[in-house]
């Protein structure tokens, strides 16, 4: 597993207590001038190529920067705001060990995937009414489709790499309100995600119990149509090796998913570069 250097946390910290991140007001009640879309537009241009090969922390971190220089000119920018969510999904389960800084990476993921569905004008409408996320679900369409992803992975990761086993408890209804954002999606865009959000399902029902709505037949079931709906992304091989089959106690046949994932030539596949890395190299330390 990698790891931040302190110079390259320093930086970050820096990204994250300045400017746009420091303490996030919602779009609509700030005064921003008017952008230049020409200017936001060429700004954007350079932000994908550096996530398209951000491949270390160095990068990433680069990368990261970079979005949020386009928020700088264009705080309501749906691309950045659901880029930067994914990627501090990436930075907190990837690029360290430290549950502290994992807690404030899938924090931060959750505030930009938030902040991407308050782009939307019904859902706004409906959170300055006082509903929550979950609760506002139904105005979000499939414009929002990578913000209600990255919002349910987020809280995942943050479920799983984060809480004790009190705080799972007190916080278990969070896993049901993303099951809310999992068939929201699945309503607006069922062929969105590369089996990503029958993962996530997957992960609600095993990870719930029964009383609450657990289900693991129901979980079988999203996890075999995730793969199903993954056949280009590596994704889905990875996430049977890593969670599915260890779940189920199938050790064997957990290490021959890894191994393929492992084995794989990434460049065949859909998911960004930066995650096609971090399954591979995953999978990779998992064998070892």
């Amino acid at each position: 597993m990698r790891h931040f250097s302190k110079h390259m946390l320093l930086i970050l910290i820096t990204f994250i207590l300045s400017g746009c991140a420091k303490q996030w007001q919602p779009t609509w009640q700030q005064a921003v001038p008017p952008s230049n879309q020409q200017s936001v537009e060429h700004l954007l241009e350079q932000t994908r190529k550096k996530y398209a090969r951000a491949d270390t922390v160095e990068k990433l971190s680069a990368s990261i920067q970079a979005y949020q220089w386009v928020l700088r000119a264009a705080p309501d920018n749906y691309e950045a705001l659901q880029t930067l969510s994914t990627q501090y999904i990436l930075l907190g389960t990837a690029y360290t060990e430290k549950r502290a800084e994992k807690a404030a990476y899938f924090k931060q993921a959750i505030v930009y995937a938030e902040w991407a569905m308050y782009t939307n004008p019904h859902f706004r409408e409906k959170i300055e009414q006082g509903m929550k996320p979950w609760q506002a679900a139904d105005a979000l369409t499939a414009r929002e489709s990578e913000a209600m992803l990255f919002w349910v992975t987020a809280i995942q990761y943050e479920f799983k790499e984060v809480m004790s086993l009190y705080a799972k408890i007190i916080n278990i209804d969070r896993l049901n309100h993303a099951l809310t954002m999992i068939n929201r999606i699945q309503e607006v865009n069922p062929q969105f995600g590369g089996g990503a959000v029958e993962f996530c399902k997957a992960i609600c029902y095993y990870a719930l119990p029964s009383s609450k709505g657990g289900d693991k037949k129901q979980g079988d079931l999203a996890m075999q149509q995730a793969v199903a709906h993954g056949e280009k992304w590596l994704l889905p091989r990875w996430a049977l090796g890593k969670y599915y089959y260890p779940i189920r106690g199938e050790d064997l046949k957990a290490q021959q998913e890894l191994t393929w994932v492992a084995n794989q030539d990434i460049n065949q596949f859909n998911d960004p570069w930066p995650w096609r890395i971090h399954f591979r190299e995953n999978a990779q330390q998992l064998l070892q």
